[in-house]
Formats: structure tokens, C-alpha cells, sequence
């Protein structure tokens, strides 16, 4: 996943993950005003925070289709649910957690048959401006783009990318590599998640890519219970103490309040083509092979091998 919030004046920052299946040592944080840029560890839990706080931010993250009608999003121990153009959808922030999710929604299909893809989703804030001393509301963001993961991809998928063509030119120092919490898995089912080898992928071309579907999501009223139901069963889950984690979203408001007060957001005097276009750049910078138009239409549905 890759995050990079457009609304603060003095204390941008980004976040990206690099496809690992660990909830401490995936997911880095940079602040961007720092004359030279550091690395540093965030948790799962905060990441979700300042994913589903409403300030405008650009965001890349992972979509599940599968061959199954109506599978049970409810069921979901790794997703995360936001609201795009006003519906909800469960979202991965990696591949390996939507690939280690699978054995946990609920549905019924001889695995030899099922059939899936990961689509690597471009997403902007439909919203531009925010005042956090108004009462939150629900983040809400526009599709930019999306296309289907090739197997090697979805297997090695590595967001820090986006991050490095961003920092090309800046010193960049990792601070990221200190001891992090213990996490100490109390729930058996999820213990077996840390434990298991990502199951081998290969790449199907004999279905068509319209016998896909999209995770059936909750209606959008039920999304913010929902959410923060699932977030506390995964804390438990893992063994995490309540305070365990600090939210830093909350530090991250109280520096920026005065900042937003005073001056007008950046990204409030930016059209929605020009946010869309940083996205399309962004994507082009990283040094793909392919350009981003041809990547839409090419369909990429993949299985897991024997």
C-alpha cells in the first residue's frame, strides 16, 4: 500500500508497505518536511487510522475478485472496508493479506476450480478540504485507476517503490530497523497464518475475466461498526493489550491543527484532473515496463498451483 496525505501544510507524510504478512514491521512512515527523511516503523492499527481519517490523501491498495458468487465479506480477517464513490468495498493493504485471507472467507468451491485475481487499485480523496476541528466523517475516495497483478507480482509486490521515486533525490535514512513490540498470537487460527509458506501462483489464460466478481460488501451504514469490529478481533486475536498501540493519526491532527488554521491546504488548490495525473505519474515513475493504459486492459487471472 502506498498513502500520501494532500491536506497538511507543514507535515505531509507517506506511508508505504512491502508485501510482508507482519502487522509491526510491514507498513514505513515518512514525514516529508524533514530536511533529511527518515524511515520509521507504524503498526497495522495505525495505518488503518490514518486511512479511514477523512483528510484528502492519495491511496494505493489491493482489490480481490474471485470466481465465487456472493462470497461473505463478513468473514474477513485481514480486509479493510472504505467507502469509494460512496460504496462501501473491502480493500487489502497488501496482496499477501488478501492471499492470506482466502482461507478465511467463507465460501463453497473445490479449490482445483477457484479462480481469483489482485488488482492494484489508485484511489484520491473525493473531499480536498479538511478542518479537523470539525467532527470526522467518513473518508470517501475516487477510483483513478486499476489493473490486474501478474503472479510474480501479487507474489513479491513491494510498495516502497513509490516511495523511492518520490525520495530519488533525498537523503533518506532508515530508522525503521529498532526492536518492535512482541506480538504473541493468542488465537490458534491466526497463529497458522504466520506459520504457513504463501501458497505458490500461477497465471490461468483459460477463463475469462467476466466470471470474476468483487467481495460482496456490507452496506455502507454497517462499514464503521463493522470495521472497528474486526480491527478489535484482530488486536485480540494477536494478544494486543488495549493502549498497546498509540494512535498517531491523533498526534498527527494535534500538530497540524494550527498549521490548517492559518493557510489554505495545498491540495485544495488542485483540480481533481491534477491529483489524478500525479497518480498516473507516480505510477509511470516507478519504472514499469508496461504504461498504465495498457495494464487496464489487460486481464491477469491467476490460481494456485498444485
Amino acid at each position: 500500500m502506498f498513502l500520501e496525505t494532500l491536506d497538511y501544510r507543514a507535515n505531509d507524510v507517506l506511508i508505504y508497505s512491502q508485501n510482508k504478512f507482519n502487522f509491526n514491521d510491514n507498513f514505513k512512515i515518512i514525514y516529508k518536511n524533514e530536511k533529511v527523511k527518515r524511515v520509521r516503523n507504524i503498526s497495522y492499527f495505525d495505518v488503518c487510522a490514518f486511512v479511514k481519517n477523512p483528510a484528502p490523501k492519495n491511496l494505493i491498495v489491493y482489490r480481490l475478485l474471485t470466481n465465487v458468487n456472493h462470497l461473505d465479506a463478513y468473514s474477513t480477517k485481514y480486509g479493510y472496508f472504505i467507502q469509494i464513490n460512496g460504496k462501501a468495498e473491502l480493500i487489502y493493504f497488501d496482496p499477501i493479506f488478501a492471499i492470506k485471507d482466502l482461507r478465511h472467507l467463507r465460501f463453497d468451491l473445490d479449490p482445483e476450480r477457484f479462480r481469483f485475481k489482485i488488482q492494484q487499485v489508485g484511489l484520491t480523496s473525493l473531499t480536498k478540504k479538511y478542518d479537523p476541528s470539525i467532527k470526522p466523517t467518513e473518508a470517501d475516495f475516487a477510483e483513478v485507476y486499476a489493473f490486474d497483478l501478474k503472479a510474480i507480482e501479487a507474489q513479491y509486490q513491494n510498495d516502497k517503490i513509490f516511495a523511492d521515486a518520490i525520495f530519488a533525490f533525498d537523503e533518506v535514512i532508515d530508522e525503521s530497523e529498532t526492536p518492535q513490540q512482541h506480538i504473541n498470537v493468542a488465537n490458534p487460527v491466526i497463529k497458522k497464518d504466520f506459520a504457513e509458506r504463501v501458497p505458490g501462483i500461477a497465471e490461468d489464460r483459460n477463463i475469462s475475466s467476466s466470471q470474476l466478481n468483487r467481495v460482496a460488501s456490507p452496506n455502507a451504514e454497517k462499514i464503521i461498526d463493522l470495521r472497528e469490529e474486526i480491527v478489535d478481533l484482530l488486536k485480540q486475536a494477536l494478544g494486543i493489550q488495549p493502549g498497546e498501540f498509540q494512535n498517531v493519526q491523533k498526534l498527527q491532527d494535534q500538530k497540524q491543527m494550527p498549521e490548517v488554521k492559518k493557510e489554505e491546504s495545498k491540495s485544495s488548490k488542485l483540480s481533481d484532473e491534477e491529483i489524478k495525473q500525479g497518480l498516473f505519474e507516480l505510477f509511470k515513475s516507478t519504472g514499469k515496463t508496461s504504461e498504465l493504459n495498457n495494464r487496464q486492459r489487460e486481464s491477469v487471472v491467476l490460481r494456485f498451483e498444485d
